[in-house]
């Protein structure tokens, strides 16, 4: 027997594939008997639907169809294809042009998670491997996307998060990182000084559209290595790779 909150999931599912069956239409009771469903947990079952937007009523036809919450679904997974696609492409301009590692993150609600990544060919070089999670608010990825939320967004990342250190020079005190998030940003290009990973320094720039975070491009240096040639390029690149990805997402 499956445990209830199992049972609604799937009853969950079934509604919205049984719609996209029957072309985006039927009524409360076509539902029920199709998924043998009891019309009164129906009846609860698709007010919450319709009120988290998942699905929306008729009132005409006395019916039920996807609402806008379920196509915003679709179109977020198919940003992530696309951005990744892209992404890609950009790296390769990146790793190419400042001789360093790159890295390409999605932002993952209250962290990051960096999903594409081109290593460097030096013997001191920054491993980057796929499906790390790094927290916001210390590496330069993080930063960047933290930096370009909005007000009311950053306001609850903060509320809800604790604030721990990575290394010796972790910001763990919000009033000094938003400050910080503000000194290390110039022209939409984030830098961390070894607040994630001791010994590494990363320029970071976010990835948007429609004004808003989907992830950020970086390049990750061993702090022995940088200098402010380098950063120069970084920043240069970073912002050619922006443009380019962005104009791409947005058109």
């Amino acid at each position: 027997m499956k445990n209830s909150s199992i049972k609604s999931a799937d009853r969950v599912l079934d509604v919205l594939e049984l719609l996209c069956r029957r072309g985006n239409a039927a009524s409360h009771s076509e539902i029920a008997s199709a998924l043998d469903i009891p019309k009164s947990s129906l009846t609860s079952l698709l007010k919450n639907l319709a009120h988290r937007n998942y699905l929306e009523k008729n009132p005409v036809e006395n019916t039920y169809h996807l609402g806008p919450a379920f196509f915003e679904l679709i179109q977020q997974g198919n940003n992530v294809k696309s951005i990744l696609k892209i992404a890609n492409i950009q790296l390769a301009m990146l790793t190419e042009k400042t001789k360093e590692a790159s890295a390409f993150y999605l932002f993952k609600g209250d962290h990051i998670e960096r999903v594409l990544g081109l290593e460097a060919n030096y013997p001191l070089s920054y491993r980057m491997l796929p499906n790390v999670k790094f927290p916001l608010y210390s590496a330069a990825a993080g930063k960047a996307i933290l930096q370009m939320l909005p007000p009311e967004e950053k306001d609850s990342y903060f509320k809800k998060t604790k604030l721990q250190s990575m290394t010796d020079k972790t910001v763990t005190n919000e009033k000094l990182l938003r400050r910080k998030l503000i000194a290390d940003t110039q022209d939409s290009v984030t830098i961390s000084y070894g607040e994630n990973s001791v010994g590494v320094i990363a320029l970071a720039t976010p990835i948007c559209k429609n004004g808003y975070p989907l992830g950020a491009l970086s390049v990750v240096i061993p702090e022995v290595r940088f200098n402010k040639t380098l950063d120069e390029v970084c920043r240069k690149m970073l912002k050619t790779g922006k443009a380019k990805i962005e104009n791409e997402l947005n058109h």
